[in-house]
């Protein structure tokens, strides 16, 4: 799929008819459930700002498709103008910036009209991403993260390293998903309000070995590995190569 890009009147009427472009095109794009939610919101958030804040006459929405993401672009040719006396991001920005792994935005100035706002939505339910066959030998790993944008990224970079990954982000689906024993669990302790912890010593003790990602170093019966969090993705690939693949 090609970049797509349509420009509609910067009128409250045209909001419903960005909305149905982007749910189309997220439909074509293979994107559903909360990733499509907020990509969607994102965008029809935005737009209301360009239509109700900027004093714009038109909005232009960009949908890239990109590996994994979505390069979205909202663009208007007015001045955006926050209500005085407010310092704070206006919604639509807000939920880029919480749902986006970058954001550029360039506000229009009086002296040159034209905000454009640029946001890379990386995505984990993009037609044929989840449901890839893993290849013969491909190890399994069970991935318990409460944070579902964190446990996606990191989901995607051990996918394009050779594992297949299967994200759940509470105790009672990752107890569910056990009963399929993976070939390791990656586990955040505070997931469920600490009940991750419980888990992790659960699945260690069925034989499943465990990387216990927290900010609070767990007893030693919880888990095989520790990562202090946030750890880069390199340092938990680390130590799921040095479980599944140790050294003789």
């Amino acid at each position: 799929m090609s970049a797509r890009t349509r420009w509609f009147p910067a009128t409250p009427g045209s909001l419903p008819e960005i909305r149905a472009f982007v749910r189309g095109l997220a439909g074509e794009s293979g994107l559903h459930g909360d990733d499509a939610r907020d990509v969607l919101l994102a965008v029809s958030e935005a737009a209301d700002n360009a239509v109700r804040r900027a004093g714009a006459s038109v909005v232009g929405v960009t949908w890239e498709p990109r590996d994994h993401a979505v390069l979205l672009t909202i663009e208007d040719d007015g001045v955006f103008d926050l209500d005085a006396g407010t310092a704070a991001r206006p919604l639509g920005l807000r939920l880029l910036f919480g749902i986006a792994d970058e954001v550029q935005v360039r506000p229009g100035k009086p002296t040159w009209p034209g905000t454009v706002v640029r946001a890379l939505v990386r995505v984990w339910s993009r037609a044929g991403v989840p449901d890839l066959p893993a290849p013969p030998g491909r190890p399994c790993v069970l991935l318990l993260d409460g944070d579902r944008f964190s446990g996606q990224s990191l989901a995607a970079f051990l996918h394009a390293e050779g594992y297949d990954v299967t994200l759940v982000t509470t105790v009672p689906a990752a107890q569910e998903a056990l009963q399929s024993p993976p070939a390791l669990a990656i586990v955040d302790l505070l997931t469920s309000h600490g009940e991750g912890t419980r888990f992790a010593a659960a699945a260690r003790t069925s034989g499943v070995p465990v990387v216990a990602v927290s900010a609070v170093e767990p007893a030693a019966h919880v888990a095989d590995a520790y990562l202090p969090k946030p750890t880069h993705p390199l340092r938990v690939l680390a130590a799921v190569r040095d479980l599944l693949s140790p050294d003789p």
